[in-house]
C-alpha cells in the first residue's frame, strides 16, 4: 500500500505544475497515441509511431522504457506506458529541473548503465541536433534560409556543445587548445557529470526543449523559459538564394548565432557577399560602414573558414574601434569561437587610402600582425597570430599565415534600425526558474 501511496503522490505532484487547460490536451495526446479513448497504456509500438519524426528507434525504445519505468526506477519491469506515468515523464521532459534532465540525458545515452561513453553522448547529441531540424523546418525564421548540413557537421557541431563535458579545463570558447577541438576522451560520465554539463550548455537545453515540446504539443507557448524566447535560428532577410550560396550552414549559424548578445539573435540580413557584389573593397565599405553590428565570414583557398563579430558599426579610421563583445571564430575544418582575453582593446580595424597605415579590415591583434586581416586589394590577407592573437588568445585560424582569398560575405544582426526606430522590435524575457 505505500508503494501505491508513493506511487500516487509523485503523480499528484507531477500533475500540479501542469495548468488545467495543459492537464486537458496531456490526456487527449495520451489517447491520441494510444489510438483509442478507452486505452490505458502506451506500447513501444505506439509511441514509436507518435516519434519517428524526430527519434531513431534506438532512441524512441530507451525512451519508451524510461516512461514505462519512470515510476519503479526498474528498467524494463513495465512494458507500457501508463496514464500516470505519462505525466510524470512530460513533467520531467517538458518541465523538468537539472537533476531530472541529466537522468534523461543518461537514459537515452546508453543501455541501462549508470554511465554513458563520450561517443555516446555524441550521438545522442547528433540525434537531438537533427531531431531539433524537423522541429523547426517549418518555422519562418527556418524557411527564410537556404541552407543543409551533413554529418560530418553535425557531429563537429555535437562535440563543441559537449566541450565543456570532455574538457573541464577549456570551454570551447575560453581558448581550448587547437587540437583538442577533434578529440574525443575515452571517458564515462555519471548524471552528476551530465547535470553539470547542462547548466553550462544553454544551447542544447534549447535543443531538447524544441525536440520534446514539438513531440508533446502540451506546454503553453509562454511557459517556455527565457532560453525559448531568444531566436537559436534568425530571420533571413536581404539573401537572394536564387543567386547565391553562403558560407553557411545549420550548425555553424546555430553556433555564431548562440554566441551573439541576446538583443541581436533575432535576424540576419545579408550585407555583403563577393558571389553577389563583386570583388570590391568600395562596394564592401558602402554595404557595412554604419550599418550596425555585422558577423564576417571568409573562406580561403585552402578551404578554411573563419571570420569575426564586429558588435558595433565598422566606420573608417586609423585606429581600433568596437568592445569586448566581438569574438573570431572558426568554422572549418574546426569549430571554435574565441571571446576577448582582456590585454588589449584592439577588436576591430577598417581603414583605405592611408599610405603610412594598413588598408582593409581586420580583427585583433596589433597593425600589421592582426588575428584576421583582408587586404583591401582583395587578392590576400592573413592571421598572424604565432602563438596566439594577444586580442582574442585565438591561435592562427588559416592554414598558411599568409592566405588567398576566396569568398566573402558579411551579414548585419540584430533588428533594422528602422524596425527599433518605429517601435516594431520587443524583447520579452521570462525567468527559466
Amino acid at each position: 500500500m505505500g508503494i501505491i501511496q508513493a506511487k500516487s503522490n509523485v503523480y499528484e505532484s507531477s500533475a500540479s505544475l501542469f495548468t488545467k487547460e495543459e492537464l486537458e490536451k496531456i490526456t487527449k495526446l495520451f489517447y491520441a497515441i494510444c489510438g483509442t479513448s478507452n486505452a490505458t497504456a502506451v506500447t513501444i509500438e505506439q509511441l514509436e509511431q507518435h516519434v519517428s519524426k524526430y527519434l531513431t528507434s534506438p532512441y524512441i525504445l530507451r525512451l519508451h522504457d524510461e516512461m514505462a519505468n519512470v515510476l519503479s526506477r526498474k528498467p524494463r519491469q513495465n512494458a507500457q506506458v501508463s496514464y500516470q506515468a505519462f505525466v510524470v515523464n512530460l513533467t520531467h521532459l517538458l518541465k523538468g529541473n537539472l537533476q531530472q534532465r541529466g537522468h534523461i540525458v543518461r537514459r537515452l545515452a546508453t543501455e541501462n548503465r549508470v554511465t554513458t561513453s563520450s561517443e555516446e553522448m555524441i550521438s545522442l547529441i547528433e540525434e537531438f541536433i537533427n531531431g531539433y531540424i524537423v522541429a523547426v523546418e517549418n518555422s519562418p525564421e527556418y524557411t527564410s534560409w537556404s541552407i543543409g548540413t551533413t554529418h560530418e557537421s553535425n557531429k563537429k557541431f555535437a562535440q563543441v556543445l559537449l566541450q565543456d563535458l570532455f574538457h573541464k579545463e577549456h570551454k570551447y570558447t575560453d581558448h581550448a587548445p587547437e587540437h583538442q577541438l577533434s578529440y574525443i576522451p575515452a571517458q564515462h560520465f555519471d548524471e552528476e557529470a551530465i547535470e553539470d554539463w547542462l547548466a553550462k550548455t544553454p544551447l542544447i537545453e534549447h535543443m531538447m526543449n524544441t525536440v520534446f515540446r514539438a513531440i508533446f504539443p502540451v506546454v503553453d507557448r509562454i511557459d517556455q523559459g527565457f532560453a525559448f524566447c531568444t531566436p537559436t535560428i534568425p530571420l533571413c532577410t536581404g539573401a537572394l538564394w536564387e543567386q547565391q550560396e553562403t558560407l553557411l550552414n545549420i550548425p555553424s549559424l546555430l553556433l555564431l548565432n548562440h554566441n551573439l548578445p541576446v538583443e541581436l539573435r533575432s535576424q540576419w540580413k545579408m550585407l555583403f557577399s563577393t558571389s553577389c557584389h563583386g570583388e570590391s573593397f568600395s562596394t564592401l565599405m558602402k554595404n557595412v560602414v554604419q550599418k550596425g553590428p555585422t558577423v564576417v565570414i571568409v573562406r580561403d583557398k585552402d578551404n578554411y573558414v573563419f571570420g569575426g563579430f564586429a558588435s558595433v558599426s565598422w566606420e573608417i579610421r586609423s585606429d581600433f574601434s568596437g568592445n569586448s563583445r566581438c569574438f573570431l571564430f572558426s568554422l572549418s575544418p574546426n569549430m571554435c569561437t574565441y571571446t576577448p582575453s582582456g590585454l588589449n582593446e584592439n577588436y576591430m580595424y577598417m581603414n583605405i587610402n592611408k599610405q603610412t597605415l594598413p588598408n582593409g579590415l581586420g580583427f585583433g591583434g596589433q597593425l600589421n600582425h592582426f588575428g584576421v586581416w583582408i587586404n583591401s586589394t582583395f587578392d590576400m590577407g592573413h592571421s598572424r597570430a604565432m602563438p596566439l592573437c594577444t586580442t582574442y588568445n585565438s591561435p592562427q585560424l588559416t592554414a598558411k599565415q599568409e592566405f588567398g582569398i576566396d569568398k566573402i560575405e558579411i551579414w548585419g544582426v540584430g533588428p533594422s534600425a528602422e524596425d527599433t526606430a518605429n517601435g516594431k522590435v520587443c524583447f520579452i524575457f521570462f525567468s527559466s526558474n
